[in-house]
């Protein structure tokens, strides 16, 4: 007798579908050729395989998520340097240029677009978790326009893209950069779902939410908050894929155009922001997004960003040690603080620091220092300046998260922390405040 056996599925008339082995032996009976058929329910060993395989899936897909954000963080830091210099020279330009000055309006425009590429730069370490929020207070409607306005020079032209912002919003406690990480992500899905053309529209309103309100279920609390919609006119989606659509890594993209962590990064956004979203689609008639942002109260916004006159910058006569392994930023920010009156010494490594501290320590009133350099890095070359003098002065200037090794570098002693590219501004006044002692210096970011 042959044995042949193969797997299949078989409908049950109680509608289920089980996977099943059979195998049929060829066999006499009774002097007639004949089959005894063997048939055993293996759905729970298929399932089971089925899992191993998507489990195995996802950590080969988490596996090529963090070495992207190993690759991002080493990208991000050169960047950084690159976009300290840049800044830094057009914030000195600015500085000394007057309101008239007819050249003004070019800089300004330098240092608007090197702020835009930081704000860029910080998207790239918030999504590989190298960088934290920095939360304030914000108008959605200004975040919704600039995403909007981005949308627009790079969605194809026969998608529209309509704003309905409702004036007197109220405010929110979110972070821009990540509240434009959303938007983009639902834009770029949008353009997927639209292949011929159709509308994308972003809409703004305020909402009172009450206990009896289905979004107060999911865990927020009832009151006033901010409600962003995202609407498409695209091919929509089944009510299976619905159900799946902000799980990690699950994508109805072909492999290689999609990573299934857009809308899983969307729903981590919300949440940690305090709110909710849902998704209500139907096959061909499109997708609409509702994020629902907890409203906050005003903040006084009287320091703008790019004043430089509002708060007069104190300098001084001390003298400070400047530490980094970048020549450019060494020279930027050294021509910065002489410009203040204070004496600047500088050093390339965490060795040469040292050498310089031990020689001279008795004229050296603070050091500002980079952590990412060759050789011994700031963070051990710290804890060895504060092993000589535990009376040290340091300001931390560096473009690692103040959150990761900046906390670290700040708990082994350091005075203040800056993030790279700062605004000569914060630089100068934590320096001042380091040097008066001001203990909100500390927390200088």
């Amino acid at each position: 007798p042959v044995t042949v056996a193969y797997s299949t599925r078989l409908l049950k008339t109680n509608g289920d579908i089980p996977w099943v082995d059979i195998s049929p032996v060829l066999m006499n009976w009774e002097g007639r050729p004949a089959a005894l058929v063997f048939i055993t329910d293996v759905t729970d060993r298929v399932q089971a395989a089925q899992e191993k395989a998507r489990l195995e899936e996802q950590l080969q897909q988490a596996r090529k998520m963090e070495a992207v954000g190993t690759l991002a963080g080493g990208i991000a830091h050169d960047f950084n340097n690159l976009l300290q210099i840049i800044n830094g020279y057009a914030q000195m330009l600015l500085m000394n240029a007057p309101a008239g000055d007819p050249e003004r309006e070019g800089i300004e425009e330098i240092w608007a677009a090197g702020i835009r590429a930081a704000e860029l730069v910080r998207q790239l370490l918030l999504f590989s978790r190298k960088a934290e929020a920095k939360r304030q207070v914000i108008d959605l409607n200004t975040a919704v326009a600039k995403a909007g306005k981005i949308l627009d020079r790079t969605v194809p032209k026969m998608i529209r893209i309509d704003l309905h912002l409702t004036g007197g919003l109220w405010p929110v406690l979110a972070d821009p950069v990540q509240i434009e990480q959303a938007l983009l992500n639902f834009g770029t899905n949008a353009v997927d779902a639209m292949p011929d053309g159709g509308r994308l529209l972003l809409k703004t309103e305020n909402l009172m939410l009450g206990q009896e309100d289905p979004q107060t279920h999911s865990g927020v609390r009832p009151g006033k908050f901010v409600l962003l919609t995202v609407s498409d006119t695209g091919h929509g989606m089944s009510r299976a894929t619905m159900e799946k659509i902000f799980d990690p890594f699950f994508t109805t993209k072909e492999v290689g155009k999609g990573t299934g962590l857009g809308l899983a990064s969307v729903y981590g956004i919300v949440n940690s922001h305090g709110g909710t979203i849902t998704c209500d689609s139907e096959v061909g008639t499109g997708t609409t997004f509702k994020m629902y942002l907890p409203a906050t109260e005003p903040e006084d916004q009287s320091e703008t960003q790019n004043d430089f006159v509002a708060e007069p910058l104190r300098g001084g006569v001390e003298t400070i040690l400047l530490v980094d392994d970048e020549e450019p930023i060494r020279n930027m920010a050294s021509q910065a603080l002489m410009s203040y009156r204070y004496t600047v010494l500088t050093a390339s490594s965490g060795e040469e620091a040292l050498n310089l501290y031990a020689s001279r320590k008795n004229e050296i009133d603070l050091i500002v220092m980079d952590l990412g350099m060759p050789g011994m890095g700031g963070h051990r070359c710290l804890k060895e300046l504060v092993r000589i003098d535990p009376e040290v002065k340091v300001l931390i200037a560096s473009g690692y998260s103040s959150e990761g090794l900046g906390r670290k570098t700040l708990e082994a002693g350091a005075a203040g922390y800056v993030g790279k590219p700062y605004q000569l501004k914060d630089l100068l006044r934590a320096v001042r405040a380091i040097l008066d002692g001001t203990p909100a210096a500390k927390h200088a970011s």
